[in-house]
């Protein structure tokens, strides 16, 4: 059954995002080759000093068009993160999706798996676009580009297993605090909506205090472990810095996430106040 609620929400996400993600790159060619069109024009021609600087202004409203467009669609991605779940589960149409023969957790847990992979692919359509932005703009990114690819060829050739596991645990990582920063958000709005009225006030207020508290967490236990345990810190964190700092960040974050579901899931199973 949770298979099917990913699908369904996959679906019905599918109108607004693929559009989006298919727009995006073409808009970063557009301008890339409007910005090498224009310099190239600048450096054919003999301009004014007026017409040159009117051209380099031209240049840099494209740019601001491209980031206006990157940021609306970032901000685009996490404002369906909040609906799809606020509107889904603690509003009206959590009536009908509290009806099916499903669990509370499969019904939080297909949510937060649809947010995550559409947070992936915006992010990696984000970085994509940005690079046909830079690669189309100038002749100089090309050669530099050239230059890394050349680099990291080269390195490759000398990867040894530890290099890897670290390639492997940063990739997990990334989609693990994904996934935790989506938990939070659903956390801080099932407590939000716990109180009788200013349920998105609470939201947010839950939401800051949430991280205080991670943050104070997070620096006791650092304490505890680095400066009262008795064991020899400084000689793994020398030895073997980069898979122990990795490991522990993926341990905080998985747990954080296991407890963000567990209060979501309590919340919703036993305080639900739908309107």
């Amino acid at each position: 059954m949770l298979r099917k609620l990913i699908k369904y929400d996959i679906k019905s996400i599918s109108r607004v995002f693929i559009p989006m993600w298919i727009l995006t790159p073409i808009v970063a060619l557009m301008l890339s080759f409007s910005i090498r069109g224009m310099s190239t024009w600048t450096q054919n021609i003999i301009s004014s000093g007026f017409m040159v600087a009117g051209n380099g202004i031209l240049m840099m409203v494209m740019m601001l068009l491209f980031f206006g467009i990157m940021v609306g669609f970032f901000v685009m991605t996490i404002l369906f993160t909040i609906q799809r779940f606020w509107n889904g589960l603690l509003k009206e149409e959590g009536y009908l999706m509290f009806t099916l023969p499903v669990k509370v957790w499969e019904l939080i847990v297909s949510k937060a798996i649809t947010a995550t992979i559409v947070s992936c692919i915006s992010i990696l359509v984000g970085i994509f676009s940005s690079m046909i932005l830079a690669v189309f703009s100038t002749d100089e990114f090309i050669t530099s580009l050239a230059y890394a690819w050349k680099y990291m060829f080269g390195v490759v050739w000398k990867i040894d297993a530890r290099f890897i596991v670290n390639f492997i645990l940063c990739i997990i990582l990334f989609i693990v605090m994904l996934v935790e920063n989506v938990y939070h958000v659903y956390t801080a709005m099932a407590v939000g909506q716990l109180w009788q009225e200013h349920k998105i006030l609470g939201s947010c207020l839950s939401y800051v205090g949430i991280s205080m508290i991670v943050s104070i967490l997070g620096n006791v236990m650092e304490t505890i472990f680095v400066e009262i345990s008795p064991w020899d810190w400084d000689f793994y964190i020398n030895e073997y810095m980069d898979v122990i700092y990795l490991l522990i960040l993926l341990f905080i974050s998985v747990m954080q996430v296991l407890i963000y579901h567990v209060i979501t899931e309590r919340i919703l199973s036993t305080k639900l106040n739908l309107e």
